[in-house]
């Protein structure tokens, strides 16, 4: 069933659903997709608190690249059928959230926080209520009936940060066909991280694990090879790195991240299969993104370095700024 704006009005709802510049579109039906800006969250800590009684939140799922994305409404959790499916979802500018009833947890609805837009009361499976979104932002909505229960729900437009999370980065095409890419993993807080090579993915074993890292400055992250997919290498694509070809499972490769930006690199090897990687370090969309490595050093088995036991310390600046390590900082790394 999908449900049309131009003959259905709420059944029990504080608010007229039908208003100028309310931006509602409900189904794909005859008045086409009207669009409202989503509004960001004006605390940042806004994002966070509304997730707090939300049993079944657990993150931001990431459906950029997707036209349209589709929320189920009375899903379970909240203690019975009460909750939306997945409960955040990041989207692109111009992305079409269509709600689906299950028909599952009495009548629900979805209301946005302010008052952009507003579905109708409905507890018939398969029922629609529809959104497009062209604004970066952050839109806060809930179910009126079971807004207490923690029926909560939010989009996120574009790569706004939500809460305390970092925005996300924009890697361009770089991802575009690695099968293993699902967003930035988040490993801050960590002293040392590490990174399979060799893992499942791209038609076999040619994939980085997690592709795609963020760390704080200072963390040193570890390739580790599983020995699968032949010899793999690394080398990054702004020529500041580059490991040697191994094959031996255990064999490591350690760098340590300073400073702030994205470091892309790929196996040479496996170029064909989209063999492709990143490291973040800290939140470089707040500055510039390619960061060029400006000192390395090399030291002698560095966090158990198998066959590859060369390690070096990655200096990572700013491109432009011109600030370089100080030799204070160089002399304290050596060793």
């Amino acid at each position: 069933m999908t449900t049309s704006a131009a003959n259905q009005t709420p059944a029990c709802s504080r608010r007229t659903l039908l208003r100028a510049g309310a931006g509602v579109t409900l189904g794909a039906a005859a008045l086409g997709a009207v669009s409202e800006p989503a509004r960001a969250a004006s605390d940042p800590d806004e994002f966070e608190a509304w997730f707090e009684n939300v049993d079944n939140y657990d993150g931001i799922v990431d459906e950029r690249g997707n036209s349209t994305v589709t929320v189920t409404v009375g899903a379970p959790g909240n203690g019975g059928d009460f909750a939306y499916e997945p409960a955040a979802v990041r989207v692109d500018p111009g992305a079409t959230v269509v709600w689906e009833w299950t028909g599952a947890g009495g009548v629900h609805n979805v209301l946005a926080e302010d008052d952009a837009y507003e579905s109708e009361m409905l507890d018939e499976a398969g029922a629609t209520f529809e959104q497009t979104f062209d604004s970066e932002g952050i839109s806060l909505y809930s179910c009126l009936p079971h807004v207490s229960m923690g029926m909560k729900g939010a989009v996120v437009v574009g790569g706004v940060g939500a809460g305390d999370a970092p925005p996300e980065v924009d890697y361009g095409d770089w991802f575009d066909r690695v099968d293993n890419f699902d967003g930035t993993v988040d490993m801050t807080g960590q002293d040392a991280v590490r990174i399979a090579v060799g893992a499942a993915g791209n038609g076999g074993n040619f994939a980085f694990e997690p592709a795609a890292v963020r760390i704080d400055p200072g963390t040193t992250v570890v390739w580790e090879w599983t020995g699968e997919g032949d010899a793999h290498s690394l080398a990054s694509v702004d020529g500041n790195f580059e490991a040697d070809l191994v094959e031996a499972a255990g064999s490591t490769f350690a760098l340590r991240f300073d400073g702030v930006g994205i470091s892309k690199y790929t196996c040479p090897s496996h170029a064909p299969e989209a063999m492709r990687g990143a490291i973040v370090v800290g939140d470089p969309m707040a500055g510039l993104v390619d960061v060029p490595m400006t000192t390395a050093l090399t030291g002698a088995g560095i966090l158990g370095a198998a066959l590859s036991p060369l390690a070096f310390a990655a200096f990572l600046a700013l491109r432009g700024t011109g600030e370089d390590p100080s030799e204070e900082t160089v002399n304290s790394d050596r060793r």
